[in-house]
Protein backbone atom coordinates (compact mmCIF):
# COMPACT_ATOMS: atom_id res chain seq x y z
CA UNK A 1 0.00 0.00 0.00
CA UNK A 2 1.33 3.47 -0.95
CA UNK A 3 2.05 5.76 1.97
CA UNK A 4 -0.32 8.72 1.72
CA UNK A 5 0.31 11.47 4.33
CA UNK A 6 -1.93 14.04 2.65
CA UNK A 7 -5.21 12.32 3.45
CA UNK A 8 -7.18 12.52 6.68
CA UNK A 9 -6.72 9.41 8.83
CA UNK A 10 -9.03 6.65 9.99
CA UNK A 11 -10.25 8.34 13.18
CA UNK A 12 -12.79 11.12 13.68
CA UNK A 13 -11.25 13.90 15.77
CA UNK A 14 -12.31 15.22 19.15
CA UNK A 15 -11.03 18.30 20.95
CA UNK A 16 -11.06 19.28 24.59
CA UNK A 17 -9.77 22.25 26.58
CA UNK A 18 -8.06 21.52 29.89
CA UNK A 19 -6.26 23.58 32.52
CA UNK A 20 -3.05 22.79 34.37
CA UNK A 21 -2.15 23.43 37.96
CA UNK A 22 -0.28 26.69 38.60
CA UNK A 23 2.97 26.93 36.69
CA UNK A 24 5.86 27.49 39.15
CA UNK A 25 7.49 30.46 37.39
CA UNK A 26 4.34 32.51 36.87
CA UNK A 27 1.96 31.25 39.54
CA UNK A 28 -0.75 31.05 36.87
CA UNK A 29 -2.64 28.16 35.35
CA UNK A 30 -2.15 27.31 31.68
CA UNK A 31 -4.92 26.55 29.18
CA UNK A 32 -4.19 23.63 26.85
CA UNK A 33 -6.13 22.51 23.78
CA UNK A 34 -6.01 18.74 23.19
CA UNK A 35 -6.96 16.94 19.96
CA UNK A 36 -7.41 13.15 19.96
CA UNK A 37 -8.90 10.19 18.06
CA UNK A 38 -12.64 9.99 18.74
CA UNK A 39 -15.08 7.08 18.63
CA UNK A 40 -16.85 5.96 15.48
CA UNK A 41 -20.11 7.72 16.34
CA UNK A 42 -18.45 11.06 15.50
CA UNK A 43 -17.40 10.06 11.99
CA UNK A 44 -18.15 12.90 9.61
CA UNK A 45 -19.23 15.23 12.39
CA UNK A 46 -15.67 16.55 12.76
CA UNK A 47 -15.79 17.89 9.19
CA UNK A 48 -19.44 18.94 9.02
CA UNK A 49 -19.93 22.70 9.33
CA UNK A 50 -22.98 22.12 11.53
CA UNK A 51 -21.11 20.08 14.15
CA UNK A 52 -17.46 21.20 14.06
CA UNK A 53 -16.06 23.17 16.96
CA UNK A 54 -16.40 26.96 16.98
CA UNK A 55 -14.29 29.27 19.11
CA UNK A 56 -13.13 32.82 19.71
CA UNK A 57 -9.40 33.40 20.02
CA UNK A 58 -9.78 36.57 22.09
CA UNK A 59 -12.54 39.11 22.83
CA UNK A 60 -13.38 41.21 19.80
CA UNK A 61 -11.88 38.82 17.24
CA UNK A 62 -14.08 36.92 14.76
CA UNK A 63 -15.32 33.40 15.42
CA UNK A 64 -13.28 30.56 13.93
CA UNK A 65 -13.85 26.84 13.38
CA UNK A 66 -11.73 23.72 13.55
CA UNK A 67 -12.35 20.24 12.13
CA UNK A 68 -12.98 18.49 15.44
CA UNK A 69 -15.94 17.81 17.71
CA UNK A 70 -15.93 19.48 21.10
CA UNK A 71 -15.65 16.98 24.01
CA UNK A 72 -16.20 13.91 21.82
CA UNK A 73 -15.58 10.56 23.46
CA UNK A 74 -12.02 9.32 22.96
CA UNK A 75 -11.51 6.13 20.96
CA UNK A 76 -9.89 3.08 22.55
CA UNK A 77 -6.53 3.37 20.83
CA UNK A 78 -4.21 2.07 23.54
CA UNK A 79 -1.18 4.24 24.26
CA UNK A 80 -0.21 6.55 21.40
CA UNK A 81 2.44 9.25 20.89
CA UNK A 82 1.96 12.72 22.36
CA UNK A 83 2.74 15.67 20.06
CA UNK A 84 3.08 19.16 21.53
CA UNK A 85 2.42 22.30 19.50
CA UNK A 86 4.16 25.52 20.56
CA UNK A 87 2.71 28.72 19.06
CA UNK A 88 4.53 31.81 17.81
CA UNK A 89 5.11 35.04 19.73
CA UNK A 90 1.79 36.65 20.68
CA UNK A 91 0.10 33.72 18.96
CA UNK A 92 -2.49 31.25 20.19
CA UNK A 93 -2.85 27.55 20.80
CA UNK A 94 -5.18 26.83 17.87
CA UNK A 95 -3.17 28.63 15.17
CA UNK A 96 -2.18 25.30 13.55
CA UNK A 97 -5.36 23.42 14.43
CA UNK A 98 -5.50 22.08 10.86
CA UNK A 99 -2.25 20.20 11.53
CA UNK A 100 -3.25 19.08 15.02
CA UNK A 101 -6.51 17.60 13.78
CA UNK A 102 -4.70 15.87 10.90
CA UNK A 103 -2.30 14.20 13.33
CA UNK A 104 -5.10 13.23 15.71
CA UNK A 105 -6.97 11.57 12.84
CA UNK A 106 -3.86 9.41 12.33
CA UNK A 107 -3.68 8.19 15.91
CA UNK A 108 -1.84 10.87 17.89
CA UNK A 109 -2.77 12.92 20.94
CA UNK A 110 -1.85 16.55 20.21
CA UNK A 111 -1.66 19.25 22.88
CA UNK A 112 -1.12 23.00 22.47
CA UNK A 113 -0.85 25.56 25.30
CA UNK A 114 -1.32 29.30 25.33
CA UNK A 115 2.09 30.37 26.65
CA UNK A 116 1.72 32.56 29.72
CA UNK A 117 2.63 36.17 29.03
CA UNK A 118 3.14 35.55 25.33
CA UNK A 119 -0.19 34.94 23.62
CA UNK A 120 -2.84 37.04 21.94
CA UNK A 121 -5.29 36.78 24.83
CA UNK A 122 -2.67 38.03 27.30
CA UNK A 123 -1.99 40.98 25.03
CA UNK A 124 -5.64 41.99 25.31
CA UNK A 125 -5.74 41.13 29.00
CA UNK A 126 -2.94 43.61 29.61
CA UNK A 127 -5.04 46.34 28.00
CA UNK A 128 -7.96 45.78 30.34
CA UNK A 129 -6.41 45.77 33.80
CA UNK A 130 -3.23 46.32 35.77
CA UNK A 131 -1.97 42.75 35.51
CA UNK A 132 1.38 42.60 33.71
CA UNK A 133 0.39 39.94 31.25
CA UNK A 134 2.51 40.41 28.14
CA UNK A 135 6.28 40.15 28.51
CA UNK A 136 9.37 41.10 26.47
CA UNK A 137 10.69 38.73 23.83
CA UNK A 138 13.88 38.07 25.78
CA UNK A 139 12.00 36.95 28.89
CA UNK A 140 9.64 34.85 26.80
CA UNK A 141 12.61 33.10 25.18
CA UNK A 142 13.95 32.32 28.65
CA UNK A 143 10.67 31.19 30.20
CA UNK A 144 8.99 29.26 27.39
CA UNK A 145 11.24 26.15 27.35
CA UNK A 146 10.76 25.69 31.10
CA UNK A 147 7.00 26.19 30.70
CA UNK A 148 7.00 23.63 27.88
CA UNK A 149 8.70 21.01 30.05
CA UNK A 150 6.18 21.66 32.83
CA UNK A 151 3.33 21.25 30.35
CA UNK A 152 4.58 17.88 29.14
CA UNK A 153 4.64 16.69 32.75
CA UNK A 154 1.11 18.03 33.23
CA UNK A 155 -0.18 16.04 30.25
CA UNK A 156 1.50 12.87 31.49
CA UNK A 157 -0.25 13.32 34.84
CA UNK A 158 -3.64 14.36 33.48
CA UNK A 159 -6.34 11.85 34.40
CA UNK A 160 -8.21 12.33 31.11
CA UNK A 161 -5.28 11.74 28.76
CA UNK A 162 -2.40 10.07 30.61
CA UNK A 163 -3.89 6.56 30.14
CA UNK A 164 -3.77 7.07 26.35
CA UNK A 165 -0.24 8.54 26.06
CA UNK A 166 2.96 6.61 25.46
CA UNK A 167 5.40 8.62 27.57
CA UNK A 168 8.34 7.22 25.57
CA UNK A 169 7.02 8.70 22.32
CA UNK A 170 6.83 12.47 22.61
CA UNK A 171 7.35 14.94 19.79
CA UNK A 172 6.88 18.65 19.12
CA UNK A 173 5.98 20.78 16.13
CA UNK A 174 6.15 24.51 16.40
CA UNK A 175 6.40 27.82 14.60
CA UNK A 176 8.50 30.98 14.89
CA UNK A 177 9.07 31.64 18.61
CA UNK A 178 7.51 28.20 19.09
CA UNK A 179 10.22 26.72 16.86
CA UNK A 180 12.84 28.35 19.05
CA UNK A 181 10.99 26.91 22.08
CA UNK A 182 10.98 23.35 20.76
CA UNK A 183 14.67 23.39 19.87
CA UNK A 184 15.70 24.98 23.18
CA UNK A 185 13.52 22.47 25.05
CA UNK A 186 15.74 19.67 23.77
CA UNK A 187 18.58 21.09 25.89
CA UNK A 188 16.46 21.02 29.06
CA UNK A 189 14.27 17.95 28.72
CA UNK A 190 15.26 14.54 27.32
CA UNK A 191 11.67 13.39 26.71
CA UNK A 192 11.07 14.81 23.19
CA UNK A 193 12.16 12.25 20.61
CA UNK A 194 11.40 14.17 17.39
CA UNK A 195 10.95 17.84 16.47
CA UNK A 196 9.51 19.87 13.61
CA UNK A 197 10.57 23.53 13.75
CA UNK A 198 8.74 25.79 11.30
CA UNK A 199 10.59 29.07 10.65
CA UNK A 200 12.17 29.01 14.13
CA UNK A 201 13.52 32.35 15.34
CA UNK A 202 17.18 32.10 14.45
CA UNK A 203 19.79 34.08 12.56
CA UNK A 204 20.23 37.76 11.84
CA UNK A 205 17.67 40.10 10.35
CA UNK A 206 18.26 43.86 10.47
CA UNK A 207 14.50 44.43 10.50
CA UNK A 208 14.01 42.27 13.64
CA UNK A 209 17.05 42.70 15.91
CA UNK A 210 15.67 40.65 18.80
CA UNK A 211 16.03 37.43 16.77
CA UNK A 212 19.83 37.70 16.80
CA UNK A 213 19.70 38.69 20.47
CA UNK A 214 17.75 35.66 21.69
CA UNK A 215 19.57 33.12 19.52
CA UNK A 216 22.46 33.09 21.99
CA UNK A 217 20.10 31.16 24.30
CA UNK A 218 19.65 28.43 21.71
CA UNK A 219 22.15 25.60 21.85
CA UNK A 220 21.89 22.52 19.69
CA UNK A 221 25.15 20.88 20.80
CA UNK A 222 24.05 19.80 24.29
CA UNK A 223 21.01 17.63 23.59
CA UNK A 224 22.84 14.50 24.80
CA UNK A 225 20.93 12.30 22.38
CA UNK A 226 19.86 12.35 18.74
CA UNK A 227 16.57 14.18 18.15
CA UNK A 228 15.48 13.77 14.52
CA UNK A 229 14.63 17.31 13.41
CA UNK A 230 12.77 18.69 10.42
CA UNK A 231 13.27 22.37 9.66
CA UNK A 232 10.53 23.84 7.50
CA UNK A 233 11.16 27.23 5.90
CA UNK A 234 9.50 29.71 3.57
CA UNK A 235 11.73 30.93 0.74
CA UNK A 236 10.45 34.52 1.07
CA UNK A 237 10.13 34.68 4.84
CA UNK A 238 10.97 38.29 5.73
CA UNK A 239 11.28 37.59 9.48
CA UNK A 240 13.39 34.41 9.64
CA UNK A 241 15.77 34.62 6.72
CA UNK A 242 16.59 31.46 4.81
CA UNK A 243 20.34 32.06 5.13
CA UNK A 244 20.07 31.70 8.91
CA UNK A 245 18.05 28.49 8.72
CA UNK A 246 20.56 26.95 6.32
CA UNK A 247 23.22 27.65 8.92
CA UNK A 248 21.06 26.21 11.71
CA UNK A 249 20.54 23.08 9.62
CA UNK A 250 24.30 22.64 9.39
CA UNK A 251 24.66 23.08 13.15
CA UNK A 252 22.01 20.48 14.04
CA UNK A 253 23.01 16.95 14.87
CA UNK A 254 21.82 14.28 12.41
CA UNK A 255 19.30 12.98 11.55
CA UNK A 256 17.92 16.21 10.15
CA UNK A 257 16.16 17.62 7.12
CA UNK A 258 15.63 21.13 5.77
CA UNK A 259 12.62 21.63 3.50
CA UNK A 260 11.88 24.96 1.80
CA UNK A 261 8.52 25.99 0.36
CA UNK A 262 9.13 28.20 -2.64
CA UNK A 263 7.58 31.67 -2.64
CA UNK A 264 6.18 31.34 0.91
CA UNK A 265 6.37 33.87 3.73
CA UNK A 266 6.44 33.73 7.52
CA UNK A 267 2.68 33.54 8.05
CA UNK A 268 1.93 30.89 5.42
CA UNK A 269 1.79 28.02 7.89
CA UNK A 270 -1.02 29.19 10.16
CA UNK A 271 -4.77 28.96 9.75
CA UNK A 272 -6.19 31.93 7.80
CA UNK A 273 -2.70 32.55 6.42
CA UNK A 274 -3.63 35.24 3.90
CA UNK A 275 -5.59 37.23 6.47
CA UNK A 276 -2.76 37.07 9.02
CA UNK A 277 -0.12 38.03 6.46
CA UNK A 278 -2.08 41.05 5.27
CA UNK A 279 -2.98 42.23 8.78
CA UNK A 280 0.71 42.38 9.69
CA UNK A 281 1.78 43.85 6.35
CA UNK A 282 -0.79 46.62 6.53
CA UNK A 283 0.13 47.30 10.17
CA UNK A 284 3.77 47.77 9.20
CA UNK A 285 2.79 49.95 6.25
CA UNK A 286 0.67 52.17 8.49
CA UNK A 287 3.20 52.32 11.31
CA UNK A 288 0.79 50.79 13.84
CA UNK A 289 3.39 48.28 15.05
CA UNK A 290 5.93 50.38 16.87
CA UNK A 291 6.69 48.61 20.14
CA UNK A 292 8.25 45.32 19.03
CA UNK A 293 11.67 46.65 17.93
CA UNK A 294 10.77 45.83 14.35
CA UNK A 295 11.82 48.18 11.54
CA UNK A 296 8.27 48.60 10.29
CA UNK A 297 9.16 50.47 7.12
CA UNK A 298 11.78 47.93 6.11
CA UNK A 299 9.52 45.00 6.97
CA UNK A 300 6.62 46.51 5.04
CA UNK A 301 8.83 46.75 1.96
CA UNK A 302 10.13 43.19 2.42
CA UNK A 303 6.67 41.64 2.81
CA UNK A 304 4.97 41.30 -0.55
CA UNK A 305 1.18 41.24 -1.00
CA UNK A 306 -0.06 37.72 -0.36
CA UNK A 307 -1.44 37.51 -3.90
CA UNK A 308 2.16 37.55 -5.17
CA UNK A 309 3.13 34.56 -3.01
CA UNK A 310 2.30 30.86 -3.00
CA UNK A 311 -1.33 29.96 -2.27
CA UNK A 312 -2.14 29.22 1.37
CA UNK A 313 -3.13 25.64 0.56
CA UNK A 314 0.43 24.88 -0.59
CA UNK A 315 1.67 25.52 2.95
CA UNK A 316 -1.28 23.74 4.57
CA UNK A 317 -0.75 20.55 2.53
CA UNK A 318 3.01 20.72 3.06
CA UNK A 319 2.97 21.14 6.83
CA UNK A 320 0.28 18.49 7.38
CA UNK A 321 2.00 15.88 5.24
CA UNK A 322 5.56 16.52 6.41
CA UNK A 323 4.69 16.68 10.11
CA UNK A 324 2.80 13.41 9.84
CA UNK A 325 5.57 11.66 7.88
CA UNK A 326 8.27 12.92 10.25
CA UNK A 327 6.46 11.67 13.34
CA UNK A 328 5.36 8.41 11.70
CA UNK A 329 8.99 7.72 10.82
CA UNK A 330 10.55 8.72 14.11
CA UNK A 331 7.90 7.94 16.73
CA UNK A 332 6.03 5.04 15.14
CA UNK A 333 8.97 3.55 13.25
CA UNK A 334 7.17 3.63 9.91
CA UNK A 335 9.37 2.34 7.10
CA UNK A 336 6.85 3.67 4.56
CA UNK A 337 7.13 7.20 5.98
CA UNK A 338 10.94 7.05 5.79
CA UNK A 339 10.81 5.90 2.17
CA UNK A 340 8.34 8.69 1.36
CA UNK A 341 10.70 11.32 2.79
CA UNK A 342 13.88 9.84 1.32
CA UNK A 343 12.73 8.93 -2.17
CA UNK A 344 11.99 11.96 -4.34
CA UNK A 345 9.40 13.52 -2.04
CA UNK A 346 9.84 16.80 -3.91
CA UNK A 347 8.47 15.12 -7.05
CA UNK A 348 5.42 13.89 -5.12
CA UNK A 349 4.66 17.43 -3.99
CA UNK A 350 5.40 18.82 -7.45
CA UNK A 351 2.76 16.50 -8.88
CA UNK A 352 0.29 18.30 -6.60
CA UNK A 353 1.51 21.70 -7.82
CA UNK A 354 3.63 22.42 -4.72
CA UNK A 355 7.23 23.56 -5.23
CA UNK A 356 9.48 22.27 -2.44
CA UNK A 357 13.25 22.09 -2.09
CA UNK A 358 14.51 19.22 0.05
CA UNK A 359 17.74 21.03 0.75
CA UNK A 360 21.16 19.48 0.85
CA UNK A 361 22.81 20.04 4.23
CA UNK A 362 26.58 20.39 4.03
CA UNK A 363 28.98 19.77 6.85
CA UNK A 364 28.81 21.91 9.98
CA UNK A 365 30.30 25.35 9.45
CA UNK A 366 31.32 27.93 12.03
CA UNK A 367 31.04 31.05 9.95
CA UNK A 368 28.74 33.72 11.35
CA UNK A 369 25.26 34.30 10.03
Amino acid sequence: MTYEPFNRGEYPVGVRTIETSKEPRSGRKTIIEVWYPATEEYRGKDRNAATTDRFNTAPGLPEQTQEAVRDAEMASVGRVPLIMYFHGADGYRRELAHVAAHLASRGYVVAAPDFLGDNIADLRLGEKNDETANQPVDKSATDRPHQASFLISSLLENSQFAPFIDSNKIGAFSQSMGGFTALRLNSLDARPKASVAIAPLYGKNDFVPQIARIQIQLRVDDWNRAVPTLLLAGERDSFVLLEGLRRLARELRAPKRLVILRNAGHFHWTANAEQGHEIFRQSYLSGNIADREVDGKGMAEAMRPFAELAPAWHAADTVRALCLAHFDENLKGSREARIFLDNNAAETFAARGIDLEFARIDKKETAGV
